[in-house]
């Protein structure tokens, strides 16, 4: 996909797929939509597009994950329009793998530091923190603590400010993914005791 082409028709294509983030007829169809959407915040080049006002995806990646929480009248001005004053039935998202997607866009989106700071203006941060205190499945909590940690964290040194692009020593690759393969035996051990 070429910068060139994300023309209106492909935008009306994002909007109708982020329009089944909410879509609670069907699983399949909300997880298929939200991993198309997911690939497409791979691509840092689209970002700024993403979040403008001709997609707005952060409205629809963090409506999913929101609950009924209400929050005091300043957090609730810096919320984007569609989150703020949500019913008090509001559901969150019901499926985990969907719920770490969702967090997986919004990290995506967290790479560049326009992204960081456009996520951080919104006040993202209220809905993810809302939602860890609820979030029972520890392969959902792992993502979502990364997330929130991006959000509240100290900005990267200049010339690191898109962490898509920061060179990781070969050191402290393998000792990360060793650290990642740890911490996936232990998650998958927690969620089987606990099923």
């Amino acid at each position: 996909m070429k910068k060139s082409s994300t023309s209106s028709k492909q935008g009306s294509i994002i909007k109708r797929l982020l329009t089944f983030t909410t879509y609670m007829d069907s699983t399949i169809r909300r997880g298929g939509a939200v991993a198309a959407i997911r690939n497409c915040c791979f691509e840092a080049a689209f970002h700024d597009w993403l979040l403008g006002n001709s997609v707005d995806i952060l409205s629809q990646l963090l409506l999913p994950l929101a609950g009924p929480e209400e929050f005091d009248e300043e957090d609730t001005e810096t919320l984007p329009i569609d989150l703020q004053y949500l019913p008090d039935d509001k559901k969150r998202e019901p499926d985990p793998d969907i719920r770490i997607m969702l967090l997986e866009c919004l990290a995506q989106l967290c790479t560049t530091k326009p992204g960081r700071v456009y996520i951080k203006s919104k006040n993202a941060y209220i809905i993810l923190r809302e939602l860890h205190k609820v979030e029972k499945y520890p392969s959902v909590k792992v993502p979502l603590e990364n997330l929130i940690q991006i959000l509240i964290g100290d900005e990267p040194c200049q010339g690191m400010e898109n962490l898509q692009a920061v060179a990781i020593p070969e050191p402290l690759k393998a000792k990360f993914l060793q650290s990642d393969k740890e911490e996936a035996k232990e998650i998958a051990a927690e969620e089987n005791s606990t099923s």
